[in-house]
């Protein structure tokens, strides 16, 4: 099995390899690297698209051969497959599959969409010519104050609830969904569109998140990720 990944510094495919390393597998890692400059700044290189034809990462490579593209599925492949000991499936009552499917979906359907059209204002801004600039920041900023801003706020003000007092979203241990909430969450902070010390349960559990060993192999072996790219 092998994992792809399209960035040593910027790719969320840093929750594939947290995941991969509290599993406990083996598997060989192929880091590819994000254009620099010019008119494809931060995107995927073009030979991601030799074994996918999306060309984007993380791309997982079975021990058959099969390749799996999207996140949320490679966690659920991963899980469904080598956690026999049911660790990240989680702990009982509420925790349940329900409850990580709709989680995972979260992420993925609701807080990605509103952080993406985030992003896009923060580029849009970044990318204007200079006299042009603060009119744009300030069109840029009143879509934001009167949609984006308000919507990832109630956003996390529900996860801030659904997290309640447990360490995990599933429960004592991590399952697919803290590993995928574990990005857009990365985002929100790193880019500062949040303050996370306005939600102390999720503050918590970022900071769990990343103090596990696990989370610190993948750190290494992928060598990190600067969620600041796009502005450099």
């Amino acid at each position: 099995m092998s994992l792809t990944d399209r960035s040593t510094q910027n790719s969320q495919s840093q929750r594939i390899l947290w995941l991969l390393e509290e599993l406990e597998i083996p598997y060989n890692l192929s880091l590819h690297y994000r254009h620099k400059s010019g008119p494809r700044k931060g995107r995927a290189p073009p030979e991601l698209a030799e074994s996918h034809p999306m060309g984007k990462a993380p791309q997982l490579v079975t021990a058959d051969g099969r390749v799996i593209a999207e996140s949320a599925a490679i966690a659920a492949y991963l899980i469904t497959t080598y956690d026999t000991a049911k660790k990240f499936q989680g702990d009982g009552g509420r925790n349940d599959w329900v409850r990580d499917e709709s989680l995972t979906s979260f992420a993925g359907a609701s807080m990605g969409p509103i952080e993406t059209m985030k992003l896009f204002l923060d580029i849009a801004t970044l990318q204007t010519p200079l006299l042009l600039r603060p009119l744009v920041r300030w069109m840029m900023g009143a879509i934001d104050r009167a949609f984006t801003g308000p919507e990832l706020k109630q956003m996390l003000k529900y996860l801030e609830c659904e997290l309640g007092g447990q360490e995990y979203f599933m429960g004592k241990e991590p399952g697919r969904a803290d590993f995928m909430l574990s990005f857009p969450m990365d985002m929100a902070v790193e880019f500062g569109w949040v303050d996370l010390g306005e939600y102390e349960g999720l503050k918590g559990w970022r900071e769990r998140c990343q103090a596990r060993e696990a989370w610190k192999r993948g750190l290494e072996k992928g060598n990190g990720y600067d969620m600041g790219f796009v502005k450099k």
